[in-house]
């Protein structure tokens, strides 16, 4: 019933794990098996590569727009990371929501193989169902039942569908709507007791992004440590590696060849993309070293480097953004 999808392009989720940030409250520490971070740039004088703005004294108003918006960021993402929505029933359907049916398919009559499904959840405009399904659909009430009269595709995968008419009878039954969303609702499926709790954990986070951005905004890069560079694609190919052995039982290779390219591939177009999240490692390692603060995290397993070092980024980015709001004017 659905059209093949693409595998997840890979440049992009390797650089959602390179931009992995600190957005707990863990402060610094650890037990008896935990590592000092030095992974990558351990033995890079960062002060030879970038020129760190003011980072100490910065001040932040809780009460001004700016906040606001920061405030807004953190609860947009956490609603977005974690498909948190509000269903809908009333209304009509519109390009982009996301519906929830039901449907059958039929042809001659006889429902075929493959084609019903219930509380299945449909992203209108994805092109995921054939020409005429998500088209179909817009402009009609939500909770209605509707006939879509199709044709699938001649070059269809399946002989017995390719070119051939059919039925969807579709059960629309609401649409998930991620704009209106109130967290007041919703603070117990992301692990917090009260909305309270949630709301001083958003201020902490919207209070940390905030000041790393100011300290962004005043810094700047002057040379990329080619060394660094390799050492962490190195440690995202790795980890790739070992998921897709993990979970899929095969190789990062495999999977790259399957997106038409290869690991030579995948480090020259690392190197186009990585430079946003070089300059935000570097500027939280510049104040690490600068500082003298220490990073350290429990080492789980040694041979697992691109994890280790993953986690080493993480762990960096906690120490330097506690250090900022422990340093920071904030009212």
């Amino acid at each position: 019933m659905k059209r093949s999808l693409r595998i997840l392009a890979i440049i992009t989720a390797v650089l959602l794990v390179l931009s992995l940030c600190a957005c707990n409250n863990s402060k610094s520490g650890g037990n008896a098996s935990a590592k000092y971070g030095t992974l990558i740039y351990g033995d890079t004088d960062l002060s030879d590569y970038i020129k760190l703005g003011e980072y100490k004294g910065i001040s932040i108003d809780t009460s001004s727009e700016e906040f606001k918006k920061a405030y807004e960021s953190v609860t947009a993402k956490d609603i977005s990371d974690n498909d948190i929505t509000e269903k809908i029933y009333k209304g009509t359907v519109k390009d982009g929501d996301t519906a929830n049916i039901d449907y059958v398919g039929k042809k001659d009559g006889v429902a075929f193989e493959g084609g019903s499904a219930q509380d299945h959840d449909l992203i209108i405009g994805s092109h995921s169902f054939i020409d005429g399904f998500e088209d179909g659909l817009i402009g009609k009430k939500i909770g209605d039942t509707v006939d879509l009269n199709l044709t699938f595709p001649k070059d269809y995968g399946s002989a017995e569908l390719a070119g051939q008419a059919v039925v969807f009878t579709v059960k629309i039954n609401y649409v998930k709507n991620s704009d209106s969303v109130d967290m007041k609702n919703h603070y117990s499926e992301l692990g917090f007791n009260s909305f309270e709790d949630y709301d001083a954990d958003v201020k902490d986070r919207a209070t940390k992004n905030l000041l790393f951005e100011k300290v962004l905004e005043k810094s700047s890069v002057v040379e990329y440590p080619e060394k660094d560079r390799n050492t962490l694609i190195d440690a995202v190919y790795e980890y790739y590696d070992t998921y897709y052995q993990k979970n899929y039982n095969t190789d990062f290779e495999t999977v790259l060849k399957q997106n038409n390219t290869d690991r030579a591939g995948f480090e020259s177009q690392m190197k186009e993309s990585s430079d946003s999240q070089m300059k935000d490692q570097m500027i939280y390692y510049g104040i690490l070293q600068k500082e003298g603060l220490k990073a350290e995290y429990e080492l789980t397993e040694k041979e697992k480097f691109g994890q280790d070092v993953l986690e080493e980024i993480t762990k960096v980015q906690n120490v330097v953004r506690n250090f900022l709001y422990d340093n920071a004017k904030i009212k």
